[in-house]
């Protein structure tokens, strides 16, 4: 699965996934940073690269077995305020290698247990106000779902497969929701942004 924001990737394989991630993309759009340890001059190279302008969206690719303290420091800054039109995917086996400074600023993706993602409790292509509302309204009475971020990822990937196409800051919005359900924000807080943003796309896509 493909999330066009940035996100950290827990893999068994980093380097060898990154790379064929890498190959399977247009590299015109795309940079790939592998090391077995990713140091400081590495760091330094992909933030050289991260302000150098491209006609579209560039993703940036980072691989490593490890990554040392000082090139995550380096990274920080840049992780958390991305250049316009710059993605970042951090491959890593465990999240424990990285900081919880850099855990807490983008969303993780566990690729390592594979399990299908559910559908989103809502159809996309009926979605109006009255259905957000009823919807939210139940959810209020939930709390503690271990499913909270599938559903968020489901809610994306729906979207996407009705036809809805989001601009650069609603990407955003969709990976800053992670980040805040992993910040034990309520969901149903964060299915209200994000219903609500869905609402406004769809009347924005589909006018006639």
């Amino acid at each position: 699965m493909q999330y066009p924001f940035s996100h950290i990737l827990l893999t068994k394989n980093p380097i060898e996934e990154a790379n064929i991630y890498y190959e399977n993309n247009n590299p015109q759009f795309f940079r790939l940073f592998c090391a077995e340890d990713l140091n400081i001059e590495i760091a330094r190279a992909i933030i050289d690269e991260s302000y150098i302008a491209s006609n579209g969206i560039k993703t940036l690719v980072i691989a490593a077995n490890s990554f040392n303290i000082p090139a995550q420091n380096a990274l920080l800054k840049v992780l958390e305020e991305p250049p316009s039109q710059i993605i970042f995917i951090l491959f890593t086996k465990m999240k424990s290698l990285l900081l919880p400074t850099i855990r807490s600023r983008i969303p993780i993706m566990n690729k390592i247990q594979k399990t299908p993602l559910p559908p989103f409790p809502l159809e996309i292509q009926t979605l109006n106000l009255q259905k957000v509302y009823d919807f939210l309204k139940e959810r209020q009475k939930e709390f503690g779902s271990s499913e909270r971020k599938s559903e968020i990822e489901a809610l994306y990937m729906d979207c996407i497969k009705s036809g809805l196409f989001f601009n650069e800051q609603e990407h955003r919005v969709f990976e800053e929701a992670l980040v805040w359900d992993s910040q034990k924000e309520k969901h149903h807080n964060i299915l209200l942004v994000l219903l609500l943003m869905v609402l406004k796309v769809k009347q924005r896509n589909f006018r006639l």
